[in-house]
């Protein structure tokens, strides 16, 4: 079966005949793509999803904590004959859309959440849903689209800890002699620019009732880089024919990161780079749209796309449970990192080999684990980019007690 652009009826059927030696008309094909294949099909990727993946990576910080959630969703336009089903969120775009939130944890690589949303379904309204999946110990990594004070409040309360970015609406408060003030970014922006600082740190507090003590780390932005912002904003903002605030055209001119660990477990200078391991998540969406195809929909009927959504989604999550399983043993005793990308595609141009597996059972089985093994550390590490901070940098962020000094 094809990952990207769904074949026709006609096709399928003559590739029955062809490759599997069964005579079925595109009609019978067509009246298979119902409740009870969609049941069977997710039953099968709750099966995957339970796949234990007992090898963590324990690299530096990371030791810290019990779990590293990261979560983020992908949102792309569906045929607006489905808006009933699951309605887009408006604009000029689609009045039908879907949007797949999408949680793993970065230690295990254990897959916490693949679930399947309208795409006018707010990531914010999402994060206070599914509280619940929080954990004492977690570290919980998420974009600012999922920026609430309530469920920072919450993961406070459930012994958890995180590293987000500010909303731009929230008062941030110092504490002084005689109680509470305001922190003013207008003086801080002066202060900065005269001093030539590009970082500052503050311990500060959210909230107005409740006040949250929280760590923050304050990025000035270069001029460049501010002005390409506002332009992308402002054009946002039309688009949905809104303006754009003044106070978001001021607080655009920083990168702002909060966080509730102490500084005995992890010290400023390294609060924005654990954050940056956010785009992790943005990676995999991107291989999930170039090697699977997820995004690709034309016009068929709506339990046929559910169908074929559901077989991308676990065939994704069986490539992936191959991959991690893979990564933490490599990275355990080599370690190095493996690509995820290189992987995919690897594991996607010999899907034929996955197939026969499932069709000759345990011996093929053991014949494609070796494969795998030996495949995946051939060419599959993960490259250094010159002039970035790499992954694998990260995960080894070390610092002295003192908190003094800081090494990559």
């Amino acid at each position: 079966m094809s990952f990207g652009a769904s074949k026709s009826l006609n096709q399928l059927s003559i590739e029955a005949r062809s490759e599997h030696n069964i005579g079925v008309t595109k009609q019978a094909i067509d009246k298979k793509f119902n409740e009870h294949t969609l049941s069977f099909i997710k039953r099968l990727i709750e099966k995957q999803l339970s796949v234990e993946l007992d090898l963590n990576i324990d690299a530096g910080w990371l030791r810290s904590f019990n779990r590293v959630p990261i979560k983020d969703g992908t949102r792309f336009q569906l045929p607006q004959e489905y808006k009933d089903y699951l309605p887009g969120s408006g604009g000029s775009g689609s009045k039908a859309g879907a949007c797949i939130q999408f949680e793993f944890d970065l230690k295990s690589g254990q897959i916490e959440v693949m679930d399947l949303t309208a795409a006018n379904r707010p990531d914010v309204k999402d994060a206070q849903e599914s509280m619940e999946n929080v954990k004492k110990g977690d570290l919980i990594i998420r974009d600012l689209g999922y920026y609430a004070f309530k469920s920072l409040s919450n993961i406070i309360k459930r012994e958890a800890f995180f590293i987000s970015r500010l909303g731009v609406k929230t008062n941030v408060f110092v504490k002084e002699a005689g109680g509470f003030k305001k922190l003013d970014f207008k003086i801080i922006y002066n202060q900065m620019k005269r001093g030539q600082l590009s970082r500052i740190y503050k311990d500060v507090f959210i909230g107005y009732e409740e006040k949250i003590p929280l760590r923050l780390a304050i990025e000035l932005m270069p001029d460049d880089v501010y002005e390409e912002r506002i332009r992308k904003v402002k054009k946002y903002h039309k688009k949905k024919g809104c303006q754009t605030s003044e106070n978001y055209m001021f607080l655009a001119r920083f990168n702002l990161f909060i966080t509730n660990v102490t500084r005995e477990v992890l010290p400023d200078e390294v609060i924005s780079s654990l954050y940056r391991m956010r785009w992790q998540v943005e990676l995999i969406f991107k291989i999930w749209k170039s090697v699977f195809g997820v995004h690709h929909v034309r016009k068929m009927k709506y339990q046929r796309w559910l169908c074929l959504l559901h077989f991308k989604l676990l065939m994704m999550i069986v490539n992936w449970n191959i991959i991690m399983m893979q990564r933490n043993y490599h990275y355990r005793w080599e370690g190095k990192l493996l690509s995820l990308n290189k992987c995919f595609k690897t594991l996607f141009d010999n899907t034929n080999r996955l197939r026969r597996t499932i069709k000759y059972g345990q011996k093929e089985k053991v014949n494609f684990i070796e494969w795998a093994n030996r495949i995946l550390k051939e060419n599959h590490w993960l490259e250094k980019k010159k002039n970035n901070v790499g992954l694998e940098n990260i995960f080894y962020i070390m610092f002295c007690k003192s908190n003094i000094y800081v090494y990559f």
